[in-house]
C-alpha cells in the first residue's frame, strides 16, 4: 500500500486542478490506474521496504508448499516473490505452493496476472476480494500478508479477526502498516508541518493503524511474537517532486478544512522550491507484526460469522472495495 494516498466519495465536486482519488476499486481510468503503478513501483524500490519485507519473511518462517493470502496484492510484486518461495515442483516433496492475491481494483488485478506470467509465475492467482470477507474456509490458509492494507480500513479488527478465522493452526499473518504519528515533512515550520500533516490525515480512514495491531491481534486470540520490525520509508527530493504526494496532501487538508487553500498552497510551494534543490523530503515509519494461530487451541480465534453480521460484513467489503492498498505492498 502507499503510505500517502487521497480517497474521497466518487461523485464529490473537485476544485479544478485538484488530483483525483487514488487506490480505489472504482479507480479504473488510465491516468489513474499510471499514478498507481508508479507510486507502487517507488515503494518497491525503496531499500527500508524491502528490509522490513525481508524482516517479516524471516519471522513468518515463509515454508515450501505453503498456501499464502496476499490481502492488498496491488500489481503483485510480493505474490511473485512469496510464490517463488512457496514453489514445490516435485511430485515426491509433497504439495504445491500456491499464492492468492486478493485485490479489489480490477486493473491493478489485471497488470499483477499480466506481470506473473511475464516473469514464469505461475503458482499465482489474483481475485477480487475484501478485506473482512476473505474467500477461504476456515482454518486453510498458512499464511496470510497484509501491508499498509489496514490504514485504510475503519474497521480494521474485523479484518484481523478474519485472517484468524482463515488460518490453520500454527500459521501466522504478517502485519505490516504505518502510524501516521510518526510522520515527518522536512522544510516546514513544525507547527505547519504538524498542522499540514494532521489536516491531510482525513481521507485516511486508520491512520494510526500500527499502534493499534498488538491489541487487535489478540482480541482476534492470535499470539503476538516479541519481536517488532520497523522502518522509516522516505520521499527523496525527487520522488516528491514525480509522485506529486504534496500536491495530493494539499488537496486532501484542504478538503478537510484543516487547512485554507492558500495557506496549503504556500506550504506546498515551499516544499517544492526545497525538493527541487533536493534538499527536501518526507517520512513515514511502517511497523511490522507477526502472529500465530495456537496450534494447542486452533479454536481460539472467533469466526467472521460469529464476530459479524452479514450486514457489517457487506459494510466492511464496501470499505475495503473503496479505500484500498496497496499494492499497498506492492
Amino acid at each position: 500500500m502507499v503510505w500517502v494516498m487521497a480517497h474521497g466519495d466518487e461523485g464529490s465536486s473537485q476544485r479544478p486542478g485538484m488530483i483525483p482519488p487514488l487506490f480505489q476499486a472504482t479507480a479504473q481510468d488510465d491516468e489513474s490506474v499510471a499514478q498507481m503503478v508508479a507510486l507502487l513501483e517507488e515503494q518497491d524500490a525503496m531499500l527500508p521496504a524491502r528490509r522490513l519485507r525481508d524482516w517479516a519473511i524471516e519471522k513468518a518462517a515463509v515454508q515450501p508448499g505453503d498456501h499464502v493470502v496476499d490481502l492488498g496484492s496491488g500489481t503483485g510484486t510480493m505474490s511473485r516473490e512469496l510464490a517463488r518461495m512457496v514453489a514445490l515442483f516435485t511430485p515426491a516433496e509433497g504439495p504445491r505452493g500456491w499464492v492468492t492475491g486478493i485485490e479489489p481494483n480490477a486493473r491493478l488485478r489485471a497488470i499483477a496476472a499480466s506481470r506473473a506470467k511475464a516473469a514464469g509465475v505461475s503458482n499465482v492467482s489474483f481475485v477480487e476480494g475484501f478485506a473482512g470477507a476473505l474467500p477461504f474456509d476456515d482454518s486453510s490458509i498458512d499464511l496470510v500478508w497484509c501491508e499498509r492494507v489496514l490504514q485504510h480500513l475503519t474497521n480494521s479488527q474485523s479484518a484481523i479477526n478474519d485472517i484468524a478465522r482463515v488460518l490453520r493452526p500454527g500459521g501466522h499473518a504478517v502485519l505490516l502498516d504505518s502510524d501516521y504519528g510518526t510522520r515527518i515533512v522536512s522544510d516546514l515550520d513544525p507547527d505547519l508541518a504538524a498542522a499540514f500533516s494532521r489536516a491531510s490525515l482525513g481521507p485516511i480512514a486508520n491512520p494510526y493503524a500500527a499502534r493499534h495491531i498488538p491489541a487487535q491481534v489478540h482480541a482476534a486470540g492470535l499470539e503476538l511474537e516479541p519481536d517488532v520490525g520497523s522502518s522509516a520509508f522516505v520521499f527523496s527530493s525527487e520522488m516528491l517532486l514525480r509522485t506529486r504526494v504534496l500536491s495530493r496532501d494539499a488537496d486532501d487538508a484542504v478538503e478537510s478544512g484543516g487547512l485554507t487553500r492558500d495557506v496549503a498552497d504556500a506550504a506546498v510551494r515551499t516544499l517544492h522550491d526545497a525538493a527541487e534543490r533536493g534538499l527536501a523530503f518526507a517520512a513515514i515509519t511502517v511497523f511490522g507484526f507477526v502472529a500465530r494461530k495456537s496450534e494447542a487451541n486452533p479454536k481460539s480465534n472467533r469466526s467472521a460469522s460469529e464476530e459479524h453480521s452479514g450486514e457489517e460484513a457487506e459494510q466492511e467489503r464496501g470499505q475495503y472495495g473503496e479505500q484500498e492498498e496497496r499494492e499497498c505492498s506492492g
